[in-house]
């Protein structure tokens, strides 16, 4: 060996060797069988060797495609100010329009609805937004802009705290994003993930007193409706209460929405079971009361229950109520099993009589962590969230603890109460912890969201594909038979054409696709159908750099040089056009990157670094081999 070619030999070795070091985790995870990864995902390694591997893309790994709209209409509602029913029925007319024709401008159709309704805008709007309706719309324009602007940062952020590798998040028109997420399968998990506005909130609970006056209140109201008084008209005559607790019946009697509610039951989203059970002892003077039951000091309503009570307290008279006492009705996330007292299991939801404004909101929050319970809270072994205020939210949690001692404060996430402790103490260090949680999987995405911050408006799944394994499976096969196929293709007619000079390039080509796969490895890229494309692209342009070569030292050898001298001369002559050639490619592989999203980038990606490696294999590892021939004593003809 030439002492000069030992430094090359030296950078050729460690950069092969770096190559293959960065390349084993990816063939160990190939090796590994499903047994062996779910026993590495249970002790607690597999993350790490998957951080390490070739991430692959939505359409090689399978996902969720997913395309969210933000609700503008809801957004422009809550900017307001001074709304009245004139207001609510403009939104509720944009909304229609919006859903019969998609396509259209959300505030086109608002400007129509509110020249149509004559609202005027200065009255639901203050100063800020504009004295004139032209510029309240371009105000509101400009806030919605920002707030999608702010909906992609935030679900930029939560996925990425998800742990799902190279995502795309794109905006698409005016108010939709296209959400791509490889790997992942569960799309219940992937939907709260992404729908969740993370609004957090902190209510007093009102007195029992007080929630018991409401309800009497609501009776009232509900006992002057007519469906009500028919059922309550039937139910006492088809209905003989000592008869059936002589044959040991319950006291509750089931109903169907239907008659509890006339014709509006088919607005109902759950057909397959319509009915409601009612406590018999109260139903005829407290009507609203018996489709509730009692849990010690806490209220709440059977499964089946649910969408009626609901929708007796939207009811807009009793809604106009509740707004009076400054006052809302909330809901736990979950059913629980309760078991009453003729030993049935029955599910019911925990329902809460809180304070309308909020004491504290979410936006104090600095920190949100998942954790198991530990020995001395009231959630030992369980699922718990911690969190951690600014001084600002400490500060006011210290003065609304210190100020409450002895009454119940919700913790409420998107309008779902979560848990209501009493206040025992003053908290003056800003620590929370939130409780009642499903899973640790749920823990985790209530922190992440936290973390994230909330939704400046909701957004809406109105599109949802699911990629199975099995398609990304058939994609990768696709490609690597492409690949091999060109690369099988090219490697015959370098040989035949160019003889050993040819097996010099071949194996440069190998070396190309090594190199760039080990970067990407390394880089924790993800591999797509486009960057494939690109792996095959830069296969081409690695042996066009070498064809130039070898013509070039075919040229300097029928001009009499020697076999060295034509290598000189063939690389010098050559080293122009290749650079110029590459270069070209490497800008517009820049711009691509730069301006491109999700497999766009990775097409780029690969070309690039492609592009790179491939004038480094064909100027520095080719020239090496072949001035290696050179200088062994004796040779006089080159096979090119």
């Amino acid at each position: 060996m030439s002492k000069n070619l030992t430094p090359r030999y030296i950078i050729i070795g460690l950069v092969l060797g770096w190559a293959l070091l960065t390349l084993w985790p990816s063939l160990q995870y190939q090796m590994l069988s499903s047994d062996e990864i779910e026993e590495m995902r249970e002790i607690g390694t597999l993350e790490t060797l998957e951080n390490k591997i070739i991430k692959q893309g939505l359409d090689l790994k399978g996902g969720i495609y997913i395309v969210l709209e933000v609700d503008l209409p809801t957004l422009v509602t809550t900017l307001a100010i001074n709304k009245d029913n004139k207001f609510e029925r403009t939104i509720s007319e944009v909304r229609n329009s919006l859903n019969e024709d998609t396509q259209q401008d959300f505030f086109t159709v608002f400007a129509n609805s509110v020249s149509n309704n004559g609202l005027r805008l200065p009255r639901y709007y203050d100063v800020d937004y504009g004295a004139k309706p032209d510029d309240i719309l371009t105000s509101l324009k400009e806030q919605a802009d920002d707030a999608i602007n702010r909906v992609l940062e935030i679900l930029q952020n939560r996925v990425d705290q998800f742990g799902v590798s190279e995502p795309t998040i794109q905006k698409q028109g005016n108010r939709r994003i296209i959400v791509e997420l490889a790997g992942i399968q569960d799309s219940d998990r992937a939907r709260a993930l992404l729908q969740s506005t993370a609004q957090l909130e902190f209510c007093l609970v009102k007195s029992p007193e007080v929630t018991n006056d409401i309800l009497s209140q609501i009776d009232n109201i509900v006992k002057g409706d007519e469906q009500l008084e028919t059922l309550v008209a039937s139910v006492n005559e088809d209905y003989d209460m000592e008869d059936d607790n002589e044959l040991g019946v319950s006291d509750d009697k089931t109903v169907s929405i239907s008659e509890l509610f006339g014709e509006d039951a088919e607005t109902s989203k759950d057909t397959s079971d319509t009915s409601v059970v009612v406590d018999q002892n109260i139903f005829q003077e407290r009507p609203f009361s018996s489709l509730l039951r009692a849990l010690g000091n806490d209220i709440a309503v059977p499964e089946k229950n649910l969408y009626a009570v609901k929708k007796i307290i939207n009811k807009q008279e009793i809604k106009d109520k509740l707004a009076l006492g400054n006052g809302q009705f909330l809901f736990a996330p979950d059913a629980e099993n309760f078991s009453t007292n003729d030993g049935i299991d029955e599910k019911l939801f925990n329902m809460y009589y809180l304070e309308n404004d909020a004491d504290l909101t979410g936006g104090v929050i600095e920190e949100a962590n998942a954790t198991i319970g530990g020995q001395g809270t009231s959630a030992v072994g369980q699922p718990i969230v911690l969190l951690d205020m600014n001084s600002d939210g400490a500060r006011t949690w210290s003065r609304i603890t210190g100020a409450n001692i002895g009454r119940r404060i919700a913790i409420v996430l998107d309008k779902k109460v979560h848990m209501a402790p009493s206040i025992r103490t003053k908290i003056s260090d800003g620590g929370t912890m939130i409780e009642g949680f499903a899973g640790m999987d749920e823990a985790k995405d209530i922190a992440i969201v936290l973390r994230a911050g909330a939704l400046p408006a909701p957004v809406n799944i109105i599109e949802e594909r699911i990629v199975g394994p099995s398609l990304g499976a058939d994609s990768v096969k696709r490609g690597t038979n492409s690949v091999l196929l060109g690369l099988l293709l090219i490697i015959v007619f370098m040989f035949v054409y160019y003889k050993l000079s040819g097996s010099i390039a071949n194996f440069a080509l190998i070396w190309n696709i090594l190199l760039v796969l080990s970067v990407l490895a390394s880089l924790g890229a993800t591999l797509t159908l486009p960057g494939i494309a690109a792996l095959i692209l830069t296969v081409g342009m690695s042996i066009d750099a070498n064809v130039i070569i070898f013509e070039r030292i075919r040229e300097e050898l029928r001009k009499g040089k020697s076999v060295r001298a034509a290598i000189d001369g063939g690389y010098n002559r050559a080293l122009t056009t290749i650079i110029d050639a590459n270069v070209t490619t490497l800008v517009a592989a820049l711009v691509l990157y730069q301006f491109g999203t999700g497999p766009i980038r990775g097409f780029a990606t690969v070309l690039f670094w492609g592009i790179i490696i491939s004038m480094f294999t064909a100027i520095f590892v080719t020239r090496t081999i072949f001035n290696s021939f050179a200088d062994r004593k004796g040779v006089k003809k080159l096979s090119i």
